[in-house]
């Protein structure tokens, strides 16, 4: 039995680890890893044998990190039960969600495995296989949406986790504080149908024409910046577009952050 098992190597083969019911863990992170980023699971160990630059190679491994953690968030809230069985094979016994409540899961995704003894000591050498039940996998997968061609701007907010936390700011607030902003509501610069939100009926969607006079920009050099990815994407409905005005106005704070008007 080996006692080690080198990060990312679980990817690199075929081999199928059989328990009933349930799967590999690294069989279900494979398929994770295709939907949401269209990473093979030969690809994994590349990515993470790249060296670092602040750009494609770092941005790859955010994206499979990312995945991690939105998987464990299923394991962390009991949504999708997981198992342990040990190296070798032998009786399988359920992992408990509080098992996943640690600083950094990705290990155990990049071996498939855990010390179920020590399950808090990244360091310890993996005692059992990690496998997850199949059908509450198999429904949540259903259900699991790919992040397609990432924009510029996510590009940005990946390889940047500041500027990526200054724009989700920059939104809440005006997500916060436009209902009740009497000055924003009266200029209609901001808003020109003068009113907030209507209840019920989600966030107020500008035309082009309504962004362009918000921004002081003309309509073709938002098309221009939309297809750069340096300003938000609208919304397609039918023939039309729409942008959500939180979306702009919190572009707008970020533009004003960069120049330190915060």
């Amino acid at each position: 039995m080996t006692d080690r098992i080198p990060p990312w190597s679980p990817y690199e083969g075929r081999t199928s680890l059989v328990s009933d019911g349930r799967t590999a863990l690294t069989a279900a992170f494979s398929d994770v890893v295709r939907v949401r980023a269209g990473f093979a699971s030969h690809e994994l160990p590349e990515i993470f044998s790249a060296p670092a630059d602040d750009g494609e190679n770092d941005a790859a491994r955010d994206l499979v990190r990312h995945d991690a953690e939105h998987m464990t968030r299923m394991f962390v809230n009991g949504r999708i039960a997981t198992f342990a069985r040990p190296l070798g094979g032998g009786d399988v016994v359920a992992i408990s969600p509080t098992a996943w409540e640690i600083d950094d899961p990705l290990n155990r995704f990049a071996t498939g495995a855990l010390n179920l003894d020590h399950w808090s000591e990244i360091e310890s050498p993996p005692s059992h296989r990690i496998f997850i039940d199949r059908p509450q996998f198999d429904e949540w997968l259903a259900g699991l949406k790919p992040l397609g061609f990432l924009t510029s701007r996510q590009v940005e907010e990946i390889v940047d986790p500041q500027l990526r936390a200054q724009r989700a700011v920059a939104e809440r607030r005006w997500k916060s504080e436009l209902p009740q902003s009497a000055s924003l509501e009266s200029d209609k610069s901001y808003n020109k149908q003068g009113a907030g939100d209507p209840p019920g009926v989600g966030p107020l969607l500008l035309t082009v024409s309504e962004v362009s006079e918000l921004i002081g920009r003309s309509t073709s050099t938002i098309y221009a910046d939309v297809k750069k990815g340096a300003f938000p994407e609208g919304i397609k409905l039918g023939s039309s577009t729409r942008w959500k005005k939180t979306e702009v106005l919190a572009w707008i704070e970020e533009q004003a952050g960069k120049r330190g008007d915060r």
